[in-house]
């Protein structure tokens, strides 16, 4: 499965950087259909990126089970150094078991009801 959107992975440890960026270290397996055992596709750090990405990810757990979103990778060769860095980044993701989020909460009244429920007054 490897490193990719929709990739189920484990979370080993979790290092808040600041507020828009949480390192996470992960591993990623797959089961072996032949042997029946499971096999390592991917094992790193990843940057989650963005301000609700490294909150949430500051708040995982070793242990924890977690569905990739928006994912990116990078490289960069460093000419002088004579080395490629590789820079995997999470933007979005999901606990595992747990329900993607609806944007709207709740149900708004139309316009033209008339009535003004005063629980919804700010004031």
């Amino acid at each position: 499965m490897g490193f990719r959107t929709g990739a189920y992975a484990k979370v080993w440890e979790v290092t808040p950087m600041s507020d828009t960026s949480t390192k996470v270290r992960m591993s990623i397996s797959r089961k072996n259909k032949q042997s029946g055992e499971y096999e390592q596709d991917f094992s790193g750090f990843v940057l989650a990126i963005g301000t609700a990405a490294a909150k949430k990810a500051a708040s995982l757990k070793e242990g924890n089970r977690i569905k990739l979103g928006d994912v990116d990778v990078t490289t960069k060769y460093d000419k002088e150094k004579k080395v490629t860095y590789t820079n995997f980044k999470m933007f979005s993701f999901e606990l595992d078991g747990e329900e993607p989020r609806d944007s709207s909460t709740e149900p708004q009244p139309t316009v033209d009801e008339g009535e003004i429920d005063d629980n919804r007054l700010p004031f």
